[in-house]
């Protein structure tokens, strides 16, 4: 464990891209996927020589295996947590596609600073698991799985409910979880009406981004069509010369 840390105290992590993949799931059924592409790279010279940069790619569903193994073995500690999963309260007229570039780009900036504050919390920086989430790609969930963190957590989560079921809950905690419930409910709704306002300013920042373009269209037709009315009238009452005819025409397939 010792020289895990050490070696983290070292290297350099990004989560440097993201590229889009298509594979059989669980099920065997076709999917598509974001991957992401993990660098680790050391920043110091041993024996004077460099460790070469190394990289390997992991889903989004690897990154929650591995939050939820240090949740389970590390409950007395605040794990960092993971971006979004899925894209929401997004505006109507963009899209919701979990494959979107914007959404993308800002779930790969929160999976590096995921990395990047596992690596340098003191404890969880010297897990061999997470270890081995950064330098072996194949068979990594074998080797979470074999732990057995999954039994661990189901039992304490038994435990928790046996306990709840022989005593009664203190009536402080039982307000404040329904104060919880209802701040819950008032932010989602706040979420819903920023999302709906947020749908009308984007309609509202189209449609005036057109009106400069619509409006220097109007004004040289309006200007095109006030100056052949003029000259026409002008030409009418015979108060310009015939040679001003031409030069009109000529200034106007120029405009033109």
């Amino acid at each position: 464990m010792t020289e895990n840390n050490f070696w983290l105290k070292k290297i350099e992590i990004s989560v440097s891209e993201a590229e889009k993949r298509t594979g059989r799931n669980a099920m065997n059924m076709q999917e598509t996927y974001t991957a992401y592409l993990i660098e680790t790279r050391s920043v110091e010279h041993t024996d004077g020589q460099s460790v070469l940069t190394d990289s390997l790619w992991r889903r989004y569903s690897e990154f929650e295996l591995l939050r939820n193994y240090l949740l389970v073995y590390y409950p007395h500690i605040v794990v960092p947590p993971l971006p979004e999963k899925r894209a929401e309260f997004v505006w109507h007229k963009l899209s919701a596609d979990n494959m979107d570039p914007d959404f993308v780009e800002r779930r790969r900036i929160g999976l590096e600073n995921f990395l990047l504050r596992v690596a340098s919390h003191p404890i969880l920086c010297r897990d061999k698991i997470f270890y081995l989430f950064l330098t072996q790609e194949g068979n990594w969930k074998e080797t979470v799985n074999e732990t057995g963190f999954q039994l661990k957590a189901d039992s304490r989560l038994k435990a928790l409910n046996a306990t709840f079921r022989v005593k009664n809950p203190d009536k402080r905690f039982t307000e404040l979880k329904h104060y919880s419930d209802e701040l819950q409910s008032v932010i989602s709704h706040l979420l819903r009406v920023r999302a709906r306002v947020a749908d009308r300013l984007y309609g509202v920042y189209k449609v005036h981004g057109n009106y400069g373009r619509v409006f220097s269209r109007l004004c040289f037709y309006f200007e095109t069509f006030l100056e052949k009315n003029v000259f026409l009238w002008l030409m009418s009452k015979r108060l310009l010369p015939v040679f001003s005819l031409k030069s009109y025409v000529s200034g106007l397939t120029l405009h033109l």
